[in-house]
């Protein structure tokens, strides 16, 4: 009995903890070739950043760095290659056999629709808070500068999020900067809640028993 209050009072508290908002902070700049930028993670107390430059991860808690992790590339070292022969196998004529483990075709097609309504959920369930974006561009050619900022006016200028987005055309030059910040969040629950109904799903099931049976 006492097991069975210690599971409920977990349960209870595992589902709390998902309808804490993820907050998703991005910041990207890119200037003369080189780009900068960082993303954040952040929920209840914890933090998670990483800089795109130093190649940094660094983990908060309660606003306290408490991990520090720098990715360092290693030196390219070149090693002697040894050859290595092909040796071909021959197979005798007959019918083609499917590969072992590879579930038919028809299988997979039949996972399409609940596949693309899992990435539509996903898609929704993300919430905009914020987003500013301001993109300096030019091609080689004048004429193909224009016919690519007639397209952008077209097709952001009717959005909701047009007036986040300025973008200034350069006649003179090839050139691609940007200085863009956008911060979104996402309710964990909202994600648990489509990925058990495409895991439960019957087609997504049989291809799973397929696949292990095979």
């Amino acid at each position: 009995m006492v097991w069975l209050i210690v599971a409920v009072i977990v349960i209870i508290a595992v589902l709390a903890l998902l309808l804490f908002p993820v907050m998703i902070s991005i910041n990207s700049v890119r200037s003369g070739g080189k780009v900068d930028g960082s993303l954040s993670i952040s929920w209840l107390m914890f933090i998670v950043r990483y800089a795109l430059r130093d190649k940094q991860v660094e983990i908060f808690v309660f606003n306290r760095r408490v991990i520090v992790r720098q990715h360092k590339e290693k030196p390219l070292r070149l090693e002697k290659t040894e050859k290595i022969e092909k040796i071909e196998k021959i197979e005798k004529p007959g019918r083609s056999r499917r590969p072992r483990g590879m579930p038919p075709i028809r299988y997979i097609f039949n996972i399409i629709r609940p596949l693309l309504r899992l990435f539509r959920d996903l898609v929704t369930a993300f919430r905009l808070r914020y987003l500013d974006i301001d993109i300096t561009y030019g091609l080689d050619d004048p004429a193909y500068t224009g016919i690519l900022t007639g397209f952008m006016y077209a097709a952001v200028t009717p959005s909701r999020i047009g007036r986040d987005i300025v973008f200034t055309a350069d006649f003179t030059k090839p050139v691609l900067d940007w200085n863009m910040g956008a911060k979104v969040s996402i309710t964990p629950v909202q994600v648990v809640l489509p990925v058990i109904r495409f895991v439960t799903n019957r087609q997504v099931l049989r291809l799973g028993w397929r696949m292990i049976r095979d």
